[in-house]
């Protein structure tokens, strides 16, 4: 058995009922340990629907690998559902909620901002902070992207090659869920 994590994005305009109902269906199938109900997010780029807002949720769920063929398929022709992500997690990963690392994030961003330009922006550096590397810490992960839209590099940052790669893998992650833009215009 190995943790995953599964991110939908569902469509916002799906009525309430519907969406409940189809996320009890879900849970109802597989195994869920845990369960983040983000809410409603404004994307930075637009949907299949036309549509820039997505209503998101964050399973964890406990699967085999064939499980996951199994959830793919239910997933797949549902109109609610207008995108998801399935994630393997490691064994010493930890599954965030949304709220909790906003709110964290609200007291380091005031010291973030503080820095001058030119400064490394070192936050994942710190072995304490190295565990809030997840795709749901967008005010963070804002702070590595470059005003072009690129990953800043190693030089700038001042990570481990280790932490870089993880850090440069929940950006492309968050960018894929449509919460950090590709390029900044």
């Amino acid at each position: 058995m190995q943790n995953y994590e599964l991110v939908l994005l569902l469509n916002a305009n799906t009525s309430e009922a519907d969406r409940k109902a189809f996320l009890a269906d879900l849970e109802a199938k597989f195994e869920v340990k845990d369960k983040d109900e983000i809410g409603i997010q404004n994307l930075c780029f637009k949907l299949k629907d036309k549509n820039t807002k997505a209503y998101f949720v964050s399973y964890l769920l406990t699967l085999n690998p064939e499980q996951v063929k199994e959830v793919r398929s239910f997933l797949l022709y549902n109109s609610a559902v207008v995108k998801y992500e399935i994630y393997k997690m490691a064994n010493d990963q930890k599954f965030f909620h949304f709220e909790k690392l906003q709110w964290e994030f609200d007291k380091v961003l005031d010291e973030l901002k503080e820095k001058k330009y030119g400064q490394k922006i070192d936050f994942f550096a710190d072995a304490k902070n190295a565990k809030y590397i997840n795709w749901k810490s967008i005010p963070i992960l804002r702070y590595y992207l470059t005003r072009f839209g690129d990953i800043k590099p190693r030089l700038y940052t001042g990570n481990s090659v280790k932490t870089q790669k993880k850090v440069r893998q929940e950006i492309i992650r968050a960018r894929t869920l449509g919460l950090l833009s590709f390029i900044s215009r």
